[in-house]
C-alpha cells in the first residue's frame, strides 16, 4: 500500500464502512498514529515482546519484517579516556538514524604484541574534508564510478602544487544496480583505499553529521596541495579555485567535476573543529590491522573483567559498553581501535500523507500496521470494538 492507500485502509477500519464515526481525524493525525504504530511494530519485531516471544532474526518472517531498515556503517573511533597505566577507552557515536544495535566489530592496530606508541591528534587541530553523495557515485543512479581522485591545478602540469592521486578503486565483481549496497560498503572499506593520508566514511565523523554523504577526510600534512578553502591559486585561472576532483568511469572516461569552472558543483568542502572527544589516538608506528569481533560487557562487569587474566580485554576481542549514543572500547597498550563497523537497525522514514512518503518497510507488513494504528485510535476514543479489533492484530502477527 501507499500512503495513500493505507490512509483509506485506517478510514475504512476505523469508519466500520458507513457509520462515519472517522470523520473527525485529520490526515496530520492519521500520519502521527502510523507513525506510531510503526514504531511500535518495529520494536515488537526486534524485541520478544511479540506473542511469540521471537526477537529479530529468530524466525524467517521476523527477518524479513524489518530486514530493509538493516544497515551497516563504519565509525571513525576517537580517544576518551586513559583508565591506568595500560588502559584506555576510545570511543565511536552512534549514527543519527541509529535505533538497534545488531553486532559490532572493530578494526585494530598492533605492533606485533609489543606495547603501542601514540600521539593524539584532534581536538585544537581540524579536519579538512570533502563529501559526495551517493547520487553522483553511481553516476546519477546508473552506474558505479571506477575510481574516486583527488587533482589539484589539472591544467597546468608544471605547477609545484599540481596532483594527481587516486584515492580509491572499486573491488571487481560489483553489478549496477543490484550491488548498490555492497558499492556502499565497499566505499567506506579500508582495505580498498589505494593511498595514505585518506578516509572515508558514511556520514557521521565524530560528531560532524552529514546525512547521505560520504565524508572524504585528507591529511592536509601529507597533501598540503589540498585546497579545501580557495587559499591555494589556481596557476591556469590565475583565481583561487577549489581543489578539483574527478571519477574515473570503468571506460576510463572522466567525468570532472570542477568546482573553479563550475561545471557540476557536485563536491561540499569544509573544515571541521574538533571538539574534545575528537581526538583520535595515532600509533607511532604498527604492524597489522585486524578486524576482530567485539564483546560487549555490562558497565557495572567491565572493571571486574578488564582486571581478570582470563576475561580482560583482548586486541582479539575488545570489550565494549554502551554509554548515552556511544559505543566504548576498553583497549590495553598492545591496541589501538582505528574504527567500529556496526549492523544496525535504523529508524525508518516518517510516513506522510502530505509530503507523499510511503511506509518503506515491506508489503507484507503494511495491513498489520494498518490494523495496528486502527487499534490505537478505537482505543483513543474508547470505542467498544477495541477488544475485538485487538483480536484481528493478533492473528496478523
Amino acid at each position: 500500500m501507499n500512503v495513500a492507500e493505507m490512509h483509506i485502509a485506517i478510514q475504512q477500519g476505523v469508519d466500520k464502512i458507513n457509520s462515519l464515526q472517522a470523520d473527525m481525524l485529520l490526515p496530520e493525525e492519521i500520519d502521527i498514529e502510523l507513525n506510531k504504530a510503526q514504531r511500535k511494530f518495529i520494536n515488537l519485531k526486534y524485541g520478544r515482546g511479540n506473542k511469540y516471544g521471537k526477537g529479530f532474526e529468530q524466525s524467517q518472517k521476523r527477518i524479513d519484517d524489518i530486514r530493509v531498515l538493516l544497515t551497516e556503517t563504519t565509525l571513525a573511533a576517537t580517544f576518551k579516556e586513559q583508565l591506568t597505566d595500560i588502559f584506555y577507552v576510545d570511543t565511536v557515536e552512534f549514527p543519527t538514524d541509529y535505533m538497534y544495535l545488531v553486532n559490532q566489530r572493530s578494526l585494530v592496530l598492533i605492533n606485533n604484541c609489543n606495547p603501542i606508541t601514540f600521539s593524539l591528534q584532534g581536538g585544537d587541530e581540524s579536519l579538512s574534508y570533502f563529501t559526495v553523495d551517493l547520487n553522483w557515485v553511481t553516476k546519477g543512479n546508473t552506474g558505479f564510478i571506477h575510481s574516486l581522485v583527488m587533482r589539484t591545478d589539472p591544467y597546468d602540469l608544471t605547477t609545484a602544487n599540481y596532483l594527481n592521486q587516486t584515492i580509491w578503486e572499486i573491488p571487481g565483481g560489483l553489478q549496477f544496480p543490484q550491488d548498490i549496497e555492497a558499492f556502499r560498503l565497499a566505499l567506506i572499506d579500508p582495505d580498498n583505499l589505494v593511498a595514505p593520508g585518506f578516509q572515508i566514511v558514511w556520514e557521521q565523523y565524530g560528531s560532524l553529521n552529514l546525512p547521505g554523504q560520504f565524508i572524504i577526510a585528507v591529511d592536509t600534512n601529507m597533501y598540503p596541495q589540498f585546497n579545501w578553502d580557495g587559499s591555494v591559486t589556481n596557476t591556469y585561472t590565475n583565481t583561487n579555485d577549489l581543489t578539483t576532483l574527478v571519477a574515473v568511469d570503468s571506460l576510463n572516461t572522466l567525468e570532472e567535476a570542477d568546482i573553479g569552472f563550475g561545471v557540476l558543483p557536485l563536491f561540499t568542502y569544509g573544515q571541521y573543529e574538533a571538539d574534545i572527544y575528537d581526538d583520535a589516538r595515532i600509533p607511532t608506528t604498527y604492524t597489522k590491522k585486524l578486524k576482530v569481533e567485539n564483546k560487549f560487557v555490562q558497565q557495572d562487569d567491565v572493571f571486574t573483567l578488564l582486571n581478570d587474566p582470563f576475561n580482560t580485554t583482548k586486541y582479539t576481542n575488545p570489550l565494549t559498553t554502551i554509554r548515552a549514543n556511544n559505543i566504548d572500547i576498553y583497549t590495553n597498550d598492545i591496541f589501538i581501535t582505528e574504527s567500529v563497523k556496526i549492523l544496525y537497525i535504523r529508524q525508518p522514514d516518517q510516513i506522510s500523507l502530505s509530503l507523499g512518503t510511503d511506509c518503506e518497510l515491506s508489503e507484507h507488513t503494511h495491513q498489520e500496521i494498518v490494523d495496528m494504528t486502527v487499534n490505537s485510535i478505537l482505543e483513543g476514543i474508547s470505542d467498544p470494538r477495541y477488544r475485538s479489533q485487538s483480536v484481528e492484530v493478533g492473528k496478523n502477527e
